[in-house]
């Protein structure tokens, strides 16, 4: 090896450490964070001495850990060498989970029965279905569709039975635990690559990010008050600029991402390729913002933006700060159905 093909592999090995101790800064400080705005100054000031305070922590840490923790690379191989073979590393996960969203709907005087039956059936499902088709080599890129389809569809139309958090009418958080469970499988349980959740970003991933929202606002916001999906109704206030934007990340933005970028778009560009992939997942997004053909309509250009971001950067944790500020913006400035 030559003199500068080592100081190449030295620099990139020194890149790839930088990148990996980002990932873990940046998650260390959204838990931070999340942990002040939701458990300090929303959460537990409301419980009674006598409530369910170390249940409601407990589940937090858990949930929020496991989100934030997954996007850490090294956290994902410690975990996926940990628990060895394809078969334990699907299901572990899965069980976990509906171990720890069962205890909590117990301690939290829940109805058990519905919860344990449909809990059960939707957190197997997907990795059940990866399991059966592992072989199917050819038709992976349908099969992970499916599975992430078999987490989507039961969250679009309310299906799972709530843990509201905290009991008994408080946030209901079954869409964080079924975030959690598709985060593991794509990422750990059947590792899905180029999904890119990483939250150790460049400059040139901010400058994409930028360039996106500003040309998808100088298309979407004329259009958007011309059809009169839109109007001009400012609000702004310092929760709105300060505690919105990290809550439509990580609740919103981020979830979303996963599933029509990291998963879907990423599929449908290995199967049809780069473009078609990008358009079809768009499209795929606009439709899922139905009833209202104009909100069909500016949610497709939306993910054409979106996705071209994906498509550059190769992260949906960029894609997802394309997707905040949208969203963000059109809050603190505009109304809409």
């Amino acid at each position: 090896m030559d003199a500068e093909t080592t100081k190449t592999s030295i620099a990139e090995t020194h890149t790839d450490q930088g990148s990996r101790r980002g990932e873990l800064v940046a998650a260390s400080i959204l838990f931070l964070l999340a942990s002040v705005q939701v458990l300090w100054f929303t959460v537990l000031p409301d419980l009674d001495s006598t409530g369910n305070v170390w249940s409601v922590s407990l589940l937090f840490i858990i949930l929020v850990g496991a989100y934030l923790g997954l996007s850490v690379s090294d956290a994902r191989e410690r975990i996926r060498s940990l628990l060895g073979g394809p078969t334990r590393r699907l299901l572990i996960g899965p069980g976990i989970l509906l171990v720890v969203a069962l205890a909590y709907a117990a301690t939290s005087g829940l109805a058990m029965g519905p919860r344990v039956t449909v809990y059960a059936a939707y957190l197997f499902a997907p990795p059940a279905l990866i399991l059966l088709c592992r072989g199917s080599s050819e038709s992976a890129s349908l099969w992970g569709l499916a599975a992430a389809l078999l987490f989507w569809m039961p969250i679009e139309f309310d299906l799972l039975p709530s843990l509201p958090f905290p009991p008994p009418d408080g946030y209901d958080v079954s869409r964080v635990v079924a975030i959690v469970a598709a985060f593991y499988l794509f990422l750990v349980g059947w590792p899905l690559k180029g999904i890119g959740y990483s939250l150790s970003f460049g400059w040139s991933d901010l400058k994409l990010v930028g360039t996106a929202f500003v040309v998808y606002a100088l298309v979407a916001l004329p259009l958007g008050l011309t059809v009169g999906f839109l109007a001009w109704r400012p609000d702004v206030s310092i929760g709105g600029l300060l505690v919105t934007p990290v809550v439509i990340y990580l609740i919103t933005a981020l979830p979303e991402e996963f599933l029509f970028r990291g998963v879907m778009q990423n599929l449908l560009m290995r199967y049809c390729g780069s473009k078609r992939g990008l358009a079809i997942a768009a499209i795929i997004f606009g439709v899922a913002h139905l009833p209202d053909l104009r909100y069909v309509i500016l949610a497709t250009l939306a993910g054409f933006a979106y996705g071209w971001v994906y498509l550059r950067t190769g992260k949906i944790t960029a894609s997802a700060l394309t997707h905040t500020s949208v969203n963000w913006v059109w809050g603190l400035l505009l109304s809409y159905p």
